[in-house]
């Protein structure tokens, strides 16, 4: 179905090319991508407007062309490439069907019968499974909320609180008792904290933890014996396990750290294969990649997780890919 074209004042255009050019500064936070969600969802015609400029851009330099329309202070970008696209969010349609799509946000994970006979603790493990969402409140007043398809394993001791984490995605709200440090083993890292707020992520053998308030003592290889990084409101730290040679510590805008819990799945320069697997926690209906080029392309920008045929739909529309749905799959491959 065609929609219908309407005609589209200069103000709307210049808005729309002005929209275009500031999600592509490298500074931009959430904050910008919700201001644009509210000017896209105002009027039908400034998601055409939107539209007509995305497509006008493919073969443009909008930096050059455009640089007059850009409101006052938003970062220009370099020249667009075809690879490296801001992903324009969807209309907040909330659809989150259980047994269809998407499990409903916080519904009950497996949870294991805690561990009895145990000397010093109590073990219990939590699991969410493909599109589930969990919160939990812990004995000791900390909060964790488990994005889909994690599993950690909880054990308070006497003189420690013990979380260990399998593949999953995790934001701890950490209840301060300085007699009892709460230490997290991801992988091959360890995470050491009193009380504070932070986000921590093992997935494909990648650990990110990301700080929003307080600090926190993170060691990316606990057997190495090197001086852990303490970190800071706004800053993240992340590596591959086995190369704590490679951590990066990075700044992160601290109003994106838990964006997953408001269903935005927010990117910064990450390749397509990792956009991918995310889904793939999202939906029972696996997204496949036929080839490494589109492994490779790389994306930056905020996705909003609605239904899975509109999150698809906008990356082929964004991308230079083409995809094909079967009842088992999509596939996804470089036109």
């Amino acid at each position: 179905m065609t929609r219908a074209q309407t005609d589209i004042d200069a103000e709307t255009s210049e808005a729309a090319i002005a929209w275009l050019v500031r999600l592509q500064g490298e500074t931009v936070t959430e904050g910008d991508w919700l201001a644009f969600d509210a000017w896209l969802t105002a009027s039908p015609t400034h998601a055409q407007a939107y539209d007509d400029a995305l497509a006008f851009d493919q073969g443009l330099d909008l930096d050059a062309r455009f640089a007059e329309a850009a409101p006052a202070g938003a970062p220009l970008s370099t020249p667009l490439a075809a690879n490296v696209v801001p992903l324009r969010p969807a209309r907040r349609v909330w659809i989150w069907s259980a047994g269809a799509a998407i499990a409903a946000a916080f519904v009950a994970g497996a949870v294991l019968v805690p561990s009895k006979g145990l000397i010093g603790g109590r073990e219990t493990t939590y699991v969410t499974g493909v599109g589930e969402r969990r919160a939990i409140a812990l004995e000791d007043g900390s909060r964790i909320d488990m994005n889909a398809a994690s599993r950690v394993t909880v054990r308070f001791e006497r003189h420690a609180r013990r979380i260990k984490m399998d593949d999953g995605q995790v934001f701890f709200d950490v209840a301060k008792d300085s007699s009892r440090p709460f230490l997290i083993a991801a992988g091959d890292t360890q995470v050491r904290v009193v009380g504070t707020q932070f986000d921590v992520r093992r997935r494909d053998g990648q650990v990110a933890v990301n700080v929003q308030r307080g600090l926190v003592e993170v060691r990316p290889n606990l057997a190495s014996g090197a001086t852990p990084f303490r970190l800071k409101p706004g800053q993240g730290l992340s590596h591959h396990e086995g190369r704590a040679a490679d951590a990066k510590l990075q700044a992160v805008a601290v109003e994106e750290i838990a964006g997953w819990r408001q269903g935005r799945l927010i990117y910064r320069d990450q390749p397509l294969s990792q956009i991918a697997g995310d889904m793939n926690r999202l939906f029972p209906r696996p997204v496949k990649l036929g080839d490494a080029e589109v492994a490779n392309m790389r994306l930056s920008g905020v996705l909003i997780v609605d239904e899975q045929d509109a999150m698809v739909d906008r990356l082929s529309h964004l991308l230079p890919v083409k995809t094909t749905t079967t009842e088992d799959a999509i596939v996804i491959r470089a036109r």
